[in-house]
């Protein structure tokens, strides 16, 4: 018998049942996603005279390449990762510029790079490459007990304008108010590209996760409701100069007013849910998906699942989500390093929060927008990030786990050996302010 030890495939040593439990609920959103797409593209593949199975089949191999790439993901070193942020976003943008010269329109929108067969939407990509690029420098941040108060950056530097003796003090200079927003530069460029194609619900998802982040890290609560209330405010200004965006929220209030015109896809939509019931209309037997409702395998995927699952199946899903997030959130606090936890927390919300503002927009609380139901919507490039994400999570969370656990033991060993140690390696204390 080998003494060498060997190291699986998928190594659940350092996996917490949290962890386990996340990958669980992702699975049953999957599957659950597969039967949606055959049953909610199979009419619609025989009315245009295509296989009935074209659409599944389709479905099921970007699964399988989406799944080989989160396994490689899973085996990349996250200090690999971190180090190369700046490099995928660059990618990320070159993507998003080709997008603008040389990418395909549908209805009036520029988004997709053709591949041939296949078609690549770098925006998808854009949400993960610039949460990995904020949890690198937003963690370099927390590491170095600079502080999450936008007004501290901001006043001191003032008051030393008029007060010289203040000019002496670490902080005192603007430099620090930019390094401040330095997790937001990427996104943000990426965001205002993704604006341009237009499409201002991926723009707002690109930013809002890093913005969470800085929630995670510690900003206090008045700046929170502050920079809430400002996003608000640029939210409606958007909407406002652009005249379809202002027509979705008129048609988000009224929906019955415009049901042949604006309103005509969220009306078939709150059909489609109503109808369902309690059981629903049992698997594929929902009439909605017969060319009445618009996007009915990719944004409005959940109505198609309502209609023939019923009010039981809609808040099972509903339900996964909450849990997918609960226990994501739950493995990010099993993590003793910044980045990871980050980059971990970050991932977990991106997955869940989609998954409930899509929902939200199915049954008429939000307005219609681009945001794919994750893991249940038509594959594509979202499935590819989507999975790939899950990747990332288990890679990071049990890469982090097992070096934390190296650590200490290289400490009690230490320790038994005589050598002396400080407090920091005695404690093992790694978060600091956290």
């Amino acid at each position: 018998m080998s003494s060498r030890s060997e190291t699986p495939l998928i190594d659940t040593k350092y996996a917490p049942r949290a962890l386990q439990k996340m990958f669980i609920v992702a699975g049953i959103l999957i599957i659950l996603g597969a039967f949606n797409v055959y049953s909610s593209t199979y009419y619609m593949n025989m009315e245009s005279g295509a296989s009935p199975y074209s659409h599944i089949i389709r479905h099921l191999v970007f699964l399988a390449v989406s799944l080989v790439f989160a396994f490689v993901l899973s085996r990349i070193n996250y200090h690999v990762i971190k180090k190369g942020a700046v490099l995928w976003c660059l990618g990320t943008i070159g993507l998003l510029l080709l997008v603008m010269v040389a990418g395909r329109t549908v209805n009036g929108a520029t988004r997709w790079i053709s591949l041939g067969p296949v078609s690549l939407q770098p925006s998808e990509i854009a949400k993960v490459t610039g949460l990995i690029w904020a949890s690198a420098y937003l963690s370099k941040k927390v590491d170095a007990h600079a502080g999450m108060s936008i007004m501290g950056h901001l006043f001191l530097p003032l008051a030393a304008l008029f007060v010289p003796s203040l000019k002496k003090q670490k902080g005192a200079s603007f430099s620090g108010l930019f390094h401040y927003f330095t997790p937001f530069y990427m996104p943000l460029i990426m965001a205002l590209l993704v604006l341009k194609q237009p499409d201002m619900g991926t723009a707002g998802m690109i930013l809002i996760f890093p913005g969470l982040l800085y929630i995670i890290a510690g900003m206090p609560f008045l700046e929170i409701v502050i920079s809430m209330g400002a996003a608000f405010v640029i939210f409606i200004g958007l909407a406002v100069i652009a005249p379809y965006r202002m027509a979705r929220l008129v048609v988000l209030l009224h929906p019955e007013q415009y049901a042949q015109g604006m309103g005509y896809q969220t009306m078939q939509s709150l059909i489609a849910v109503g109808s369902g019931g309690v059981l629903g209309q049992g698997m594929g037997q929902g009439f909605s998906k017969f060319l009445y409702l618009p996007e009915q395998y990719t944004d409005f995927a959940y109505a198609v699942f309502s209609q023939e699952y019923g009010f039981v199946g809609s808040a099972v899903v509903l339900c996964l989500y909450m849990a997918f997030m609960l226990y994501g959130l739950s493995v990010g606090r099993k993590l003793k390093q910044t980045y990871p936890a980050l980059l971990v927390y970050g991932l977990t919300l991106l997955i869940s929060v989609q998954g409930l503002v899509n929902i939200a927009m199915v049954i008429g609380w939000f307005p219609v927008t681009g945001i794919p139901l994750p893991f249940i919507s038509f594959g594509g490039t979202s499935l590819l990030m989507n999975i790939a994400a899950l990747g990332l999570i288990w890679g990071t969370a049990t890469q982090s786990l097992r070096e934390y656990d190296e650590q200490e033991r290289r400490k009690r060993i230490a320790a038994m050996e005589g050598r002396p140690l400080s407090f920091g390696e005695l404690s093992g204390s790694v978060y600091g302010s956290w």
